[in-house]
């Protein structure tokens, strides 16, 4: 159970930008979650919402611990890492693949990878334990003092939920906090047409329901209070900043809130945990506008890939037999020149295929380090589907567990599946149908609905349902 507080310590919580969370324990910083400082991240696509202070930036140097929830730039800075003394304790979650610990290792870093569902002891007022998951992010839990503090940061829960709703049930008190991505601009949403239009819907179409889902999770969850996070950045390429529509704010979470019992947190505050006060550093909450960069980042959309460069992306495309059953070809075009990179022998009635039309540079970078969801996440790049989805099977093959799992033939995914299955057979079983209900089903009758014209009648049918059992 927690440690109870010495009535001298002050202990606080600082959520900085994006994914950085901050606890304090008086004047000494002790843990700094996923250090994004400076700079930019996917391609030059992504900006923190607004500079660091040089006050931020050393605080996080001399914080005694940091914790890197996964792979993805803004949680991974490498730049931002450059920046710390080397030596710094390093604590990341038992991933599948050991990369991330091996490449901070080498970089000069003491890194501990944390054993899934074990308590390590930081301090005398601060336990924290890590759930890693299948869809290779890392969730933390921290007891700090008296309070329980449940970053999700931008990971679903994979099977997780029963674990930590009977933590809080645990918790002796309401100082239980949950800190969480809610939004739809973590993913690819640049999906366009055989013309070359955009087919996303406008951003409230969005809002309500995503708000209110992740309102019914942390109720769910026993949260007393909600910490908006992973999502204080915005994007700066102007082939992408077009996406800042679709980002959250919080004057959209208290617009859209259904759960009274749970309280909003702004963004970008301290909060003292003895006193429940809390202080925003932040208060405009206006970005940074001057970080425009008014171009493409390093891409030129008119360059063209060399012969040799084309060998390497039918490589890459080709090395993920885990995709072969559920999609017919695979064409990428670049500054217009378009070409099948993979291409099933016997193919359905209906193929079912991809189009990404992407700048040489990227694409480039991409294929030399295997993430192709910076790609996805980036949203300049634009995609096609024909017959198809990414989800719930394309995306996770290729751009989790190809690129952070480094799992590619279909015997090493069973294996992966086993991995994560035998461990938590229930929780990961109920996400795995949870996936497929919501990305096949639902998805099937949206497309009915719409079909026959009645697409608004029956959203605001589910809407109203979903409003009564919450």
């Amino acid at each position: 159970m927690p440690t109870e507080m010495n009535g001298s310590d002050t202990l606080r919580f600082k959520t900085m930008g994006n994914a950085t969370i901050q606890l304090r324990l008086n004047d000494e910083v002790l843990l700094t979650t996923d250090p994004w400082l400076t700079g930019r991240a996917y391609f030059d696509s992504w900006a923190l919402h607004h500079p660091f202070s040089e006050e931020e930036i050393q605080s996080v140097k001399d914080s005694e611990y940091l914790w890197i929830s996964h792979g993805h730039p803004d949680h991974l800075h490498h730049e931002s890492l450059e920046l710390l003394p080397k030596g710094k304790k390093v604590l990341i979650p038992n991933h599948y693949h050991d990369e991330i610990s091996e490449g901070l290792k080498n970089d000069g870093f003491e890194v501990e990878v944390m054993q899934y569902k074990k308590w390590y002891r930081l301090h005398e007022k601060l336990e924290i334990l890590c759930l890693d998951n299948i869809n290779q992010d890392g969730i933390l839990i921290m007891r700090f003092g008296d309070a329980l503090l449940i970053n999700l940061n931008d990971s679903p829960l994979c099977g997780e939920f029963s674990f930590i709703r009977n933590l809080v049930k645990e918790h002796p008190n309401d100082k239980v906090y949950v800190f969480k991505l809610v939004g739809i601009g973590a993913d690819m949403l640049n999906y366009v047409d055989e013309h070359g239009n955009r087919t996303i819907e406008a951003p409230e179409n969005y809002k309500m329901g995503c708000i209110q889902d992740a309102a019914n999770e942390i109720h769910g969850l026993g949260g007393k209070y909600f910490c908006i996070s992973s999502s204080q950045h915005f994007l700066v390429r102007s082939d992408s900043m077009w996406v800042n529509d679709y980002e959250f704010t919080y004057k959209d979470m208290c617009r859209h809130w259904n759960q009274p019992s749970v309280q909003v947190v702004p963004p970008f505050v301290t909060c003292d945990l003895g006193t429940g006060d809390i202080h925003e550093d932040w208060p405009s909450q206006k970005p940074d506008e001057s970080q425009f960069l008014g171009n493409t980042g390093q891409d030129d959309w008119d360059e063209k890939l060399s012969e040799e460069e084309w060998k390497r992306v039918f490589g890459f495309f080709q090395q993920f037999e885990t995709i072969y059953d559920i999609v017919d070809f695979i064409d990428v075009e670049v500054g217009g020149e378009k070409r099948r990179v993979l291409e099933r022998k016997k193919q359905r009635k209906k193929p079912r295929g991809v189009c990404f039309f992407v700048p040489r540079n990227s694409l480039l970078e991409t294929v030399e380090w295997g993430y192709f969801d910076d790609l996805l996440i980036g949203n300049f790049m634009k995609t096609q589907l024909i017959n198809m989805t990414l989800y719930p099977d394309f995306s996770p093959r290729v751009a989790k567990y190809g690129g952070n799992a480094k799992v590619f033939s279909k015997r090493d995914l069973q294996k992966m599946y086993r991995h994560y299955f035998w461990r938590n057979p229930i929780g990961v079983a109920k996400y795995m149908f949870n996936i497929y209900w919501w990305t096949r089903f639902v998805r099937y009758m949206a497309d009915v609905t719409e079909a026959v014209g009645i697409r608004k009648q029956a959203k605001w049918f589910y809407l109203t349902l979903k409003k009564l059992k919450s």
